[in-house]
Order: C-alpha cells, then structure tokens, then sequence
C-alpha cells in the first residue's frame, strides 16, 4: 500500500505528550504516530468505539479492589440472604484445611501479626465490616494468645473464629482454651499444645460439634438417611445397641455395654464426667427414658413392664458400670431403678 504523506498540524502540549513515545522511537516521527493508530484501532476493536473506550478507561480508573477482585474472578458477589443461610448450613463445622491454605496461605504467612493485617485486609476488601485482634506472647512461636473477632455479623463471627482457630492449630499448634461470644464478638483464649492432635481436638469441642456428624453423613448418605427415617417415623422409640450386645440378649446372656467403655477409653478423665456421659449416651440411644443423677446417687426411669426386662437393663447398668471402675447395687423402687454406690451403704 501506498504511503500518503500529510501534514498535522499540533499544538506545543501535544508535541509534550509524545515526547515519551517519539523518544521510544529513536525520534521517528512517523512511526509514533503510526503505533499511536494501530492502539486507537486496538481500543475501538475491544469497546466499539474510540467515546465507549474513553468511559470505559475511566470506569477502570476508579474501580474499588472489591471490583476489581470480583472482574478477575477471585470473588463473586452473593445475596445477603444466601449468605446468612450459607453460614447457618456450615455453622458447628470446620473449614477444609486446602480451603483454608488458599485463603492464608502457610508458606507467605509465618508471623502472628502477618496473619493479622492479611486478614484485616482481605475482609475489608471483601466488604464485611470485620475486624480481628490478637495479643500474643511471641509473634512467630506463641504459647498463648488471644484472638478477638468483631463484627455486624455473629453467625460471620463464629465462621471466621473456627477459620482462625485451624490455622493457628496447624501452623503454631494453639489450641481453643476458652471461648467468650458476644452479641458482635467473639474472644478465644488460645494456649500451645504439644501437637496438632490435641490443638485440632480443642478446636473441634468449641467450634465444631457437628463436623463429625456432617462428615459421616456425606460419607455414607444412604446410611445415615434411612436410620435418620427410622427413628424419625418411630417417634425416636428405636433402641440403638452394639451388634455384640444383641448376639448375647438373643443368647439369653447379659450383655456388658461396650459403647460406653470405649467411650470412656477415647476420652481423658479431665475431659468425660462418666455418669454424665452414661446419661447422655443410654437417653440419646433410648434405651432408657430418663437418667437423673444425684452426686453418686442414679435414678433411673426405664419406660418397661415386663419384670424380665427391668432385671435385665438392672444387670446390664450394674455390670457395665463395674467393668469400667464403678461399683453400683441397684433396686426397683415403683417404676423406677434406683443405684447407689457400694461404699455409700
């Protein structure tokens, strides 16, 4: 193609305008101009118009990090409503740890107050009106803390606080010694562990007691599904025993309860009141009414008629209690079982 030769005719600000991009060029002219047009043909291409790139440029200009993380994709905007019902369907669980890594990342973020302005930061990008503290003794190995989570939202509060705590967990072995929830805050007092076991431990007891339930059941749904509709459609009248206990009731023979002796084997002293734990596990397995403790003193409403059968449940909470250090006499009394302490005769 022919190259046509005209004269322009520019004022003394535009030649200053070009300056950076004529001296680019080795003082040529021609081929700034040329690069100039093939950059305008550029935008047109992309906005439609030289005017439409103009508003456009200018909408970039002012766009807030929020934008600008929602156009690249990093975070997507969500009804409060969907959000609130988001936070209450994980609420009482815990953040999968290749979650947590992708939102702090453990190899940038070794320090405690690296983790803090990180997460300052990031939640006043997002827009949610959250802000964390924490005291510590050491910044890069803590052996306590203290995390104070502020913000409109409890529910936001109470997911932030687990997200934290699992961090702290994995990366400096702080486990949740305390936990003090206000209406727009949440305080957790964190003392070191010696491993990640027994950090990750506290942090399950104080902010995710329904984790193990969610994860079983997404694990094996079909399961859970139909021994939920059991006892739902039973009115929650369905006795749940070990398949070793029913082998020996079918066998005539008294059974020694073995779910409460493991779970007295899977839980520390300073951590498992046994007689509470018995009454939580024989009424949440129905296989008695009502469990009411006094000190030492058991009594116990068991919901049967046959004679047989109170004697067998009498004989099955004597020997259970005995095989795990409690040695127990019991009586009828009216409807009830009565079971007191040998030594307290």
């Amino acid at each position: 193609m022919a190259a046509f030769r005209k004269n322009i005719s520019l004022e003394a600000k535009h030649l200053k305008q070009l300056e950076p991009l004529v001296e680019q060029h080795g003082g040529n002219f021609s081929e700034t101009i040329r690069e100039i047009i093939e950059f305008v043909d550029l935008l047109v291409q992309r906005y439609g118009s030289l005017n439409a790139a103009r508003y456009a440029n200018m909408d970039e200009r002012y766009q807030s990090p929020r934008e600008l993380l929602i156009e690249d994709g990093f975070c997507a905007m969500i009804d409060y409503p969907l959000f609130e019902w988001f936070l209450e369907s994980t609420e009482d669980t815990i953040i999968d740890s290749k979650i947590l890594d992708d939102i702090i990342d453990p190899l940038i973020i070794n320090r405690i107050s690296e983790l803090v302005d990180h997460l300052n930061r990031k939640w006043k990008e997002y827009g949610w009106q959250t802000t964390i503290i924490i005291e510590y003794d050491n910044d890069v190995a803590p052996k306590t803390a203290i995390s104070i989570i502020t913000g409109r939202s409890m529910q936001l509060n109470e997911s932030l606080s687990g997200m934290v705590g699992l961090f702290l967990a994995r990366q400096k072995y702080l486990g949740v010694a305390k936990v003090d929830r206000r209406t727009r805050s949440i305080r957790m007092d964190l003392q070191q562990k010696d491993n990640l076991n027994a950090a990750y431990d506290d942090l399950i007891r104080n902010f995710g007691g329904l984790h193990s339930a969610i994860s079983e059941i997404r694990e094996n749904p079909d399961f859970w599904q139909t021994i939920i509709d059991l006892h739902r459609n039973s009115g929650y009248n369905m006795v749940t025993i070990h398949r070793h206990e029913f082998e020996d009731l079918l066998a005539h023979n008294t059974p020694v309860d073995t779910t409460i002796l493991k779970g007295v084997m899977k839980n520390s002293a300073e951590q498992i009141d046994f007689l509470k734990y018995l009454k939580h596990v024989y009424e949440t397995m129905h296989i008695v009414e009502h469990i009411d403790i006094n000190g030492n003193n058991i009594m116990i409403e068991h919901g049967y008629r046959d004679s047989e059968s109170i004697t067998a449940v009498k004989e099955i909470l004597v020997q259970s209690l005995a095989a795990s250090g409690y040695e127990y006499i019991a009586e009828e009394v009216g409807r009830m079982i009565v079971m007191q302490p040998v030594d307290s005769e």
